[in-house]
C-alpha cells in the first residue's frame, strides 16, 4: 500500500500545535472543518513522502527527525492556522 508520510505527520503533530496556538490565540476555531482546512493547507505547502513498507517508514520517520523534517510541519501548520483562523469557511 502506498503511504504518504508527511500526511501521518501532520495528522500526528497537528493537535499538539493547536493546543500550544490556543494557549495564545484562544479565539481560534477548531471544529472539525476548521482543522481538515488547517491540514490541508498545511500538507499542500509541504512536499509528500510516500513509503511502500514498514521499512520505508521508519527511513524516512528518522530522515524527517534528523533533517529539520518536524520544524518544517510545524511552521506548514503555524501558518495554515493563521490562514483559517483569519478566513474561516464558517461564519
Amino acid at each position: 500500500m502506498v503511504y504518504n508520510y508527511t500526511e501521518e505527520a501532520v495528522r500526528r503533530i497537528l493537535p499538539d500545535i493547536i493546543r500550544d496556538y490556543l494557549k495564545t490565540h484562544p479565539h481560534i476555531c477548531t471544529c472539525d472543518l476548521c482543522k481538515d482546512d488547517i491540514m490541508a493547507l498545511a500538507l499542500n505547502q509541504l512536499p509528500p513522502h510516500y513509503v511502500v513498507s514498514d521499512r520505508g517508514t521508519i527511513f524516512t520517520q528518522v530522515s524527517f527527525d534528523q533533517i529539520g523534517g518536524k520544524a518544517q510541519v510545524v511552521a506548514a501548520i503555524t501558518r495554515a492556522i493563521e490562514q483559517v483562523s483569519n478566513k474561516p469557511r464558517h461564519q
